[in-house]
């Protein structure tokens, strides 16, 4: 799958977050609340990092993999609300640091 279908249904579904959000509080929520939700998880990332290593316990609901893809997720969902093509500025950040590295 190229990145560019994995960045529109990733707008796609937070749409219909945005749409809950509408039904459930009258507004979406800000970027500040999707960075926060982010940060969440990133902190649940490292929790079920540190449990496959055996140290810490796992008391999340979650499993690593979805929560690597989930964080990926909210990165699209950041750049696209803040108006940054995250293609292209990664296909630049690689090429930057493919050439970096020689």
């Amino acid at each position: 799958m190229e990145i560019s279908e994995l960045i529109l249904r990733s707008n796609e579904i937070r749409e219909n977050y945005h749409n809950l959000e509408i039904q459930n509080h009258s507004e979406k929520w800000t970027i500040e609340e999707d960075l926060l939700a982010l940060s969440n998880d990133i902190g649940n990332l490292n929790r079920l990092v540190m449990t496959k290593f055996g140290r810490y316990y796992d008391e999340t609901p979650y499993n690593l993999e979805q929560k690597l893809a989930e964080n990926i997720w909210w990165l699209i969902e950041l750049s696209s609300r803040l108006n940054v093509n995250i293609e292209s500025e990664l296909i630049t950040f690689l090429e930057q640091k493919e050439q970096l590295l020689g």
